[in-house]
């Protein structure tokens, strides 16, 4: 008579790794409260027990949770909530339910990796605009579900990608054709060390297109900072202050040109009169201000990424799939008529 497989439990991982069962549930659900030792040792035993709690191991008998997870640093941001926008409206129309996790750390994104891998509490993640370490990849290879980034890319995965680089080029480009000689580039300074360098990805192919057109940009033309509004501000307000101004300023977001056009007519600078301005991202603000942007798609590329990991939960066997999202610059009346 062939033996039948006992399933581990908590004790039993709370023994080989030598702590409290206590312990063990706080690796499980609340990573980031737990010893960085300690919390290496339960992932261990969890692996080599191949440790499935208990409400996820009747969950997983019903075949799915109905969950895709996505994380996203910074996610109360407009440009984050059109993205999170198309993700929904694909899974509500196949009846999955999002679940958002919110990142600020490095630690904090590696924790919430850790334990949805650990506890299989999703069908599919999504994550959003987010570097992760050499071991974090690890740790997603060998998660039970499907993973897809989006605007970056990674080996075995599945990818939406954004050319943030190529982007930059098509505001220069567009600027170079309104006349702009003199441009100028503002934008919020990249920080953290979990999220996507997207500011000096569009910084670099702004100025690699003018530079390849004999026109350099120089560095009092260019303002990288903190977003927080009274530094922001204060920013704006200093480069607004030279007698030299540029003829055109591609900002990095949206969100910031707003920033940069109030100020400027507050000061009696003619928008687009002496200075054309382009933003980034086309979130819907752009089309209230007639403000000129670099259309990345975002809700689209939100629904590309819902897609991708339905499809994968359909067929786990097709190979990892790669897909680029279409960039434009939609015209409106702060670069004139």
């Amino acid at each position: 008579m062939k033996a039948v497989s006992k399933q581990a439990t908590i004790y039993d991982v709370a023994r080989l790794a030598g702590v409290s069962s206590a312990t063990v549930s706080r690796v499980l659900n609340e990573p980031d409260r737990v010893a960085v030792e300690k919390r290496e040792r339960v992932q261990s035993a969890i692996k080599e027990l191949n440790f499935v709690p208990k409400a996820d191991a009747v969950a997983k008998a019903r075949s799915s949770y109905k969950k895709i997870g996505v994380v996203a640093p910074f996610f109360t941001q407009p440009s984050f909530m059109e993205r999170l926008r198309g993700v929904a409206s694909v899974l509500s129309a196949e009846h999955y339910e999002l679940v958002v996790y919110s990142i600020d750390t490095e630690e904090n994104l590696a924790n919430y990796v850790q334990m949805l891998v650990n506890t299989q509490r999703v069908d599919g993640l999504i994550l959003l605009c987010v570097r992760v370490s050499d071991d974090v990849l690890d740790l997603l290879r060998g998660a039970s579900f499907p993973v897809c980034f989006v605007e970056n890319e990674y080996e075995d995965f599945d990818c939406v990608v954004v050319h943030n680089l190529k982007g930059g080029q098509k505001a220069a480009e567009f600027l170079s054709d309104a006349g702009c000689v003199r441009p100028g580039f503002i934008g919020e300074k990249s920080t953290l060390s979990y999220a996507v360098n997207a500011t000096e990805e569009r910084l670099q192919g702004f100025k690699f297109y003018f530079a390849n057109n004999g026109i350099i940009i120089p560095e009092n033309h260019i303002w990288l900072g903190d977003f927080l509004a009274g530094n922001l501000d204060e920013g704006i307000n200093q480069f607004l202050s030279q007698k030299d101004l540029p003829d055109g300023v591609f900002c990095s977001s949206d969100v910031i040109a707003a920033r940069f056009i109030r100020i400027a007519l507050s000061r009696g600078i003619s928008i687009p009169g002496k200075i054309k301005v382009i933003g980034f991202d086309n979130i819907d603000i752009a089309d209230y201000i007639g403000l000129t942007s670099v259309n990345q798609n975002l809700e689209e590329s939100g629904r590309m990424a819902a897609r991708l990991v339905l499809e994968r939960i359909r067929d786990r066997e097709r190979g990892s799939v790669v897909m680029r999202v279409p960039i434009s610059v939609i015209k409106r009346e702060t670069t004139g008529k």
